[in-house]
């Protein structure tokens, strides 16, 4: 089987790439920069290509069988909100006119699950549309733009990955060396559900959708086998790295008042946002854990790695890359 990967050195395509290799198939990998010798355990077809310009690559979708879009731009402080609109929505469209174009068998997107909104514990995939940010807003338009363009022209499969993590993701190193250093306070209850899941239970999710006809023109949440609590998840951290989690719960709002001082100072002096800000009050704050059984029921989804087994492989890895 030949596939088309965007995003393919990001984390979640870089893991899903070295799957698709090892179980014997041809990847082209469409990247931003040139994929370094040895990033895979196999050769790779490599096209470089900005997602602003995806019409590019056109010649090269002929003989694709599987198209997997899982290039993004992430929610991060300073981007304009044309930028996201540019990479995350209208990129993905196009993309999948490609793809109709070439008679791709089926087009598999890596969407989110905070097009749904943040709050709420074991949120289905038929919970109405509530975005938040530029990042989920996007990411929104992105998944209606497949469904209506595909929509009996192309299988689509869209799958919304819950707060991944795992060897590989530099994103949460930070996190790990504030825990370790006791640089970090938990300022609200703690008592908030969130849905870590370990990166290989992710890529388990994706090939299972591959060419699987009852996964086609649906949603899925991938997630962990269990939602854990905030303080669950930091304390775990914490047992990894060596340390213990300092907790002074103080409150929502006086969390919030407090994060966005220190936010606003970063941004004035530094031109970036705060390590503390609301957005990350917000997410160790707010339930926001998905409902996997549709994945369960219709692909055979299981997830195998717990959050003590993942965070211990997550943190071991950042300790070897000298991240800790």
């Amino acid at each position: 089987m030949r596939l088309l990967v965007t995003g393919a050195t990001g984390f979640i395509g870089k893991h899903l790439t070295e799957a698709l290799l090892l179980n014997g198939n041809e990847v082209v990998c469409v990247t931003r920069k040139k994929i370094s010798d040895g990033e895979f355990s196999k050769p790779v077809e490599n096209i470089i290509c900005d997602l602003r310009e995806i019409e590019a690559i056109d010649d090269q979708m002929q003989g694709i069988d599987v198209v997997i879009h899982a290039a993004a731009q992430l929610g991060h402080y300073g981007i304009p909100y044309e930028y996201y609109y540019k990479v995350n929505y209208l990129a993905t469209l196009k993309l999948a006119e490609l793809a109709i174009k070439h008679r791709v068998k089926q087009f598999i997107f890596c969407s989110a699950p905070f097009v749904t909104g943040l709050e709420g514990r074991n949120v289905s995939e038929d919970a109405p549309y509530h975005p938040t940010n530029p990042y989920s807003e996007t990411k929104m338009l992105a998944e209606q733009a497949v469904i209506q363009r595909c929509k009996n022209m192309m299988p689509y499969t869209i799958l919304r990955p819950c707060f991944v993590y795992g060897a590989g993701d530099v994103r949460r190193t930070a996190l790990y060396r504030s825990i370790k250093k006791k640089r970090f306070v938990l300022t609200t209850n703690g008592k908030a559900y969130l849905h870590p899941t370990y990166v290989s239970d992710i890529v388990d999710g994706f090939l299972l959708s591959v060419l699987n006809e009852n996964a086609y023109n649906e949603i899925f949440n991938l997630g962990a086998e269990q939602d854990c609590t905030a303080k669950e998840y930091l304390e775990c951290i914490a047992k990894y790295t060596g340390s213990s989690l300092i907790h002074m719960n103080i409150g929502y709002t006086m969390s919030v008042c407090l994060a966005n001082v220190i936010d606003g100072i970063s941004k004035v002096m530094f031109k970036k946002a705060g390590f503390v800000n609301k957005g990350r009050i917000d997410f160790l704050a707010k339930d926001h854990s998905c409902d996997i059984s549709k994945a369960r029921r219709v692909l055979g989804y299981a997830p195998q790695i717990n959050l003590d087994t993942g965070i211990r492989l997550s943190v071991e890895w950042a300790k070897e890359k000298g991240y800790l």
